[in-house]
């Protein structure tokens, strides 16, 4: 062979396996780099438990409580808060949008902070849902509201980045408080046009109130919050005014907030229990999981469950599989397909069907529609599930921010409460819970539990085509879910 042949065959050869090496050897490596960044999203900083008296709060003295199921009842008992106001407010949120519901809320605080009223607010840094930008920051912070972002690390940065305050509250004076599944926005409050969120929050008047505060002073001075002030950003961007005069709409909905009588009922939970994780990454720092396992350990007949997602890994399957082995009935009610913009997680639920055909284990998927017999008229076509809640043995209940999932369980920030041994409480959520259950469909379970068919009916096809193309690395994904 001559000089040149011999040169151009060791040239097509060379070319042929570095072709080889991207077709098949660049997958390969990406297989491997997911894998590990999966398992360092679980270990990450991994090493001794961190501890604070505020993530870990139990009381058996009396608390005024009631379960928020109702929007727009969530909202104007908010309203009521903020203007009872004498000392301070503490604010924190995952979504804080900037649209008519918090425009309403923003206003209340600013008028709250003009009368000497302490007010903070910690928002949570998620680029995807992000819309308190530094210019709204500064308008609040020249009305007298404080306001700070956690978690300002960019995408760089990619396993801090992926750790979030996924918590969610509200504290007036130390001694009210409300917690649960609601950021602050339209779709939270019933008030969207395209698609509302059932959800639900408790409100709690007592001394566990002071203890979810001194939680956010934790937070507040953690090494993860940074000052509004410190993130570039031009402070003449345009959009949407927080802080100007109220439209005749928003003052008309504002004076119907203020007429709105209670749809809650108040009771009293004489043991109550805030369980919150330790602020910043690594597994270590999530307790919000390990409290719930506990929970569910210790239930003898039935578990009810309300989460947007069912996202299960091996340790969150290993649960479900020691709770039916004893026997425990459980009912699991999440989205559809169609009642959820969240397609990928859908596709992982829908990989996991086989293995959730457990004894006593159902499945329920969300229908979509708005619930029935609400006493205001529907604002949107579509409603989802958003309730992060459960109700064990008829008396002991949680709500809270923990969605059934591996970043819940792995990487975000959570918090929730518990209270036990509260029979009212307990059939309140099991009877509002049933009401979005008669409005779903079976997807696993029972004799005419639909499967697959029951998981997607009703989706358009789009989404239907997303929802396919991702369930072959659903799994491979799911710790980001």
């Amino acid at each position: 062979m001559s000089g040149s042949r011999w040169t151009l065959w060791r040239a097509a050869k060379v070319l042929a396996w570095s072709l080889a090496g991207i077709f098949v050897g660049l997958p390969v490596l990406l297989y491997l780099g997911f894998l590990g960044i999966q398992e360092a999203s679980e270990r990450q900083w991994l090493g001794k438990a961190p501890t604070h008296p505020a993530i870990d709060v139990r009381s058996h003295e009396p608390h005024t409580v009631a379960l928020l199921d109702v929007g727009f009842d969530s909202l104007a008992t908010r309203m009521r808060l903020i203007e009872e106001a004498k000392e301070s407010i503490e604010l924190e949120f995952f979504i804080y949008e900037v649209d008519t519901a918090s425009r309403l809320v923003t206003q209340a605080l600013a008028r709250k902070a003009r009368e000497g009223v302490k007010v903070r607010l910690l928002v949570d840094f998620a680029l995807p849902v992000f819309k308190l930008a530094p210019h709204y920051a500064q308008a609040l912070e020249a009305a007298g509201v404080e306001v700070r972002y956690y978690n300002t690390a960019g995408l760089a940065r990619f396993f801090a980045s992926n750790h979030r305050t996924h918590r969610k509250l509200l504290v007036v004076d130390r001694q009210k408080a409300i917690i649960g599944g609601r950021n602050i926005a339209d779709d939270y409050f019933d008030l969207s046009e395209r698609y509302n969120f059932l959800d639900s929050d408790m409100y709690i008047d007592g001394p566990v109130a002071s203890g979810i505060t001194d939680s956010f002073e934790l937070y507040w001075a953690s090494d993860w919050v940074t000052n509004p002030i410190d993130v570039a950003a031009s402070s003449t961007l345009p959009g949407p005014e927080l802080l100007g005069l109220p439209t005749a709409a928003e003052a008309a909905l504002a004076a119907e907030l203020q007429r709105h009588p209670p749809q809650h009922a108040l009771s009293t939970c004489n043991d109550m229990h805030f369980v919150t994780d330790y602020p910043g990454s690594g597994v270590e720092r999530r307790k919000v999981f390990l409290e719930l396992t506990r929970l569910a350990k210790e239930a003898r007949q039935q578990i009810m469950v309300e989460s947007p997602y069912l996202v299960l890994r091996d340790d969150g399957l290993a649960v479900l599989q020691q709770v039916a082995q004893r026997g425990v009935k459980l009912q699991i009610l999440t989205n559809s397909l169609y009642s959820t913009d969240a397609f990928y997680t859908v596709a992982s639920l829908a990989n996991s069907l086989d293995r959730l055909s457990l004894p006593k284990l159902e499945v329920w998927a969300y229908g979509g529609q708005a619930l029935a017999g609400s006493e205001r008229p529907s604002a949107s076509p579509r409603w989802g599930v958003h309730a992060k809640r459960a109700v064990f043995d008829d008396h002991t209940i949680v709500v809270g921010t923990y969605n059934i999932d591996p970043r819940s369980a792995n990487l975000n920030s959570e918090l929730m409460v518990v209270c036990r041994n509260n029979r009212f409480l307990a059939e309140t959520l099991q009877h509002n819970m049933r009401l979005r259950i008669a409005q779903s469909r079976a997807v696993v379970g029972g004799a005419n539990a639909g499967g697959l068919n029951a998981l997607v009916k009703d989706a358009d096809e789009d989404t239907l085509f997303k929802m396919r193309a991702i369930a072959p690395i659903a799994s491979l994904l799911d710790f980001l879910m």
